[in-house]
């Protein structure tokens, strides 16, 4: 399964999808230096920059992710929804329609909920696509902040029939296992935990697939002291690498500054987060 992904950021939504659907990235499209950064240094995929030079291309894949900006639906900002300039779901929509992706993973912040989502959902149901949607916030998978956010699952009822025996055959050939609630609800569960129950599940003869990979090195900086959340008075910038269930350097060995890496890192998806989203919405869709 081929996943393309726009709006990709340092790329936490996308290895989440990767994981859960046992699919590979095969491009991005993002405008952000510090992205592209981060794309060229853990994916090493092609990035072709606007999302708008897609429709130019001749590509086939199987799942389109999207974490399009947030400006004009956050709380934090003025709210000018499918008015802010920033709004690129129109975009998506154009991208969704000529190419058709069997699935369609999107994710933004709680607001988006309450302003600009129909517009969304009207576009969707036009295209043909079906969806599903959620809030989940960090907290759900033990991490200690809420950072609450609205993921979508879109797919046709044909998708959902014969992907989701494509995923089930995938990740049994992988030898992982779909990790369910129970595993977050264990006294003492938290990143941690849950890093130790991916690391133990998707190890498949020693090696572990790339997310499993993620939660292992997280593991890992778990069980060293963990990041001073302050340096010289100031907030740190692995302390919030680390809050964003990142390994340690994700962001922070990037040649950018800290304000740079601050931005992009706020502007991330959790991992973790992301895929117990899937598994909740996933199972409902099929």
């Amino acid at each position: 399964m081929k996943l393309l992904s726009l709006c990709t950021g340092y790329g936490g939504l996308d290895l989440a999808v990767e994981e859960f659907f046992a699919a590979e990235l095969i491009g991005c499209a993002d405008i952000d230096k510090s992205a592209n950064l981060a794309i060229e240094k853990h994916f090493g995929v092609p990035n072709y920059g606007d999302i708008r030079n897609i429709l130019n291309l001749d590509i086939e894949f199987d799942i389109l992710t999207a974490g399009y900006p947030c400006q004009p639906f956050s709380h934090a900002g003025q709210r000018k929804g499918i008015n802010d300039e920033r709004h690129i779901w129109p975009h998506i929509a154009e991208i969704i329609s000529k190419f058709r992706p069997g699935i369609v993973v999107l994710e933004n912040v709680r607001g988006h909920l309450s302003l600009g989502f129909l517009e969304v959902l009207k576009d969707l149901t036009k295209i043909g696509y079906d969806a599903r949607w959620q809030i989940v916030r960090a907290s759900d998978v033990g991490a200690p902040h809420q950072r609450a956010r609205l993921f979508v699952v879109a797919y046709t009822n044909s998708t959902t029939r014969e992907q989701s025996r494509r995923t089930d055959r995938a990740i049994r050939g992988k030898g992982s296992q779909i990790v369910d609630g129970s595993d977050r609800k264990e006294p003492g569960s938290g990143f941690e935990a849950l890093s130790n129950t991916h690391a133990k599940q998707l190890s498949t003869n020693g090696q572990m697939s790339r997310l499993g990979r993620r939660f292992a090195t997280r593991s890992e900086l778990s069980m060293q002291a963990n990041p001073d959340p302050l340096v010289d008075g100031r907030l740190n910038v692995e302390y919030v690498e680390y809050m964003m269930g990142l390994p340690k350097g994700w962001v922070t060995d990037l040649p950018i500054s800290r304000a740079q890496q601050f931005k992009l890192l706020g502007n991330g998806v959790v991992p973790q987060q992301a895929f117990y989203a899937l598994e909740q919405l996933w199972r409902h869709a099929v």
